[in-house]
């Protein structure tokens, strides 16, 4: 039966509640796929069931590094009630794929200031992804594919991420570094400076 919990936000959620996660490729072949019920237990949201499947095999090192086993109540105690704030349905929303525990705050999801630090773990999750990567952060970050470019830029300017040949991937992550002055000296003056 359909029951009614307050989030902390005074957003009424009706639980339960069937999350479902799944991380597939390119191709769109699901790799591994969670089904979780998130339901009420003495009047607060709980994992009632979780079933973890995959028609490719588990990759069960993926899950450990991807997966976070308390992402379904946090989408259901934090996202959820969120989202209804804003007036968004909960039930169309496209959620974030990954980032978990902090991309469960949509008003979190991306700062309003480009750190250093932000840049960072833009560029480290970059050269983890290689090809693809855009399609993959924008869905993670609830971002447009060319807000993760230009992200990508950002980072490539501050010299967080090393250049490389125009059009190409890759490069390396240098956090705290600062690109070298691009300033030209006229041929001119380095004869007079001398």
């Amino acid at each position: 039966p359909k029951v009614r919990w307050v989030a902390p936000n005074g957003e009424v959620v009706e639980l339960p509640l069937t999350v479902d996660i799944r991380d597939q490729d390119a191709s769109g072949t699901i790799k591994w796929q969670v089904d979780a019920l998130v339901g009420l237990v003495d009047g607060e949201p709980a994992l009632l069931e979780m079933r973890v499947r995959s028609v490719v095999g588990l990759d069960v090192g993926g899950l450990q590094e991807h997966f976070r086993w308390v992402t379904p109540l946090l989408i259901v105690t934090v996202t959820v009630p969120e989202l209804l704030s804003m007036g968004i349905d909960p039930l169309t929303y496209a959620y974030p794929v990954g980032g978990f525990p902090d991309a469960a705050h949509i008003t979190r999801a991306v700062p309003t200031r480009l750190t250093d630090a932000f840049l960072t773990e833009i560029a480290v999750r970059y050269r983890v992804i290689g090809r693809g990567y855009a399609r993959t952060i924008a869905a993670e970050r609830n971002v447009s594919q060319r807000t993760v470019v230009s992200w990508i830029e950002k980072a490539r300017a501050r010299g967080i991420l090393s250049e490389t040949t125009a059009g190409r991937m890759g490069g390396e992550v240098r956090p705290g570094m600062r690109p070298q002055s691009t300033r030209h000296d006229h041929p001119a003056r380095r004869s007079v400076e001398r």
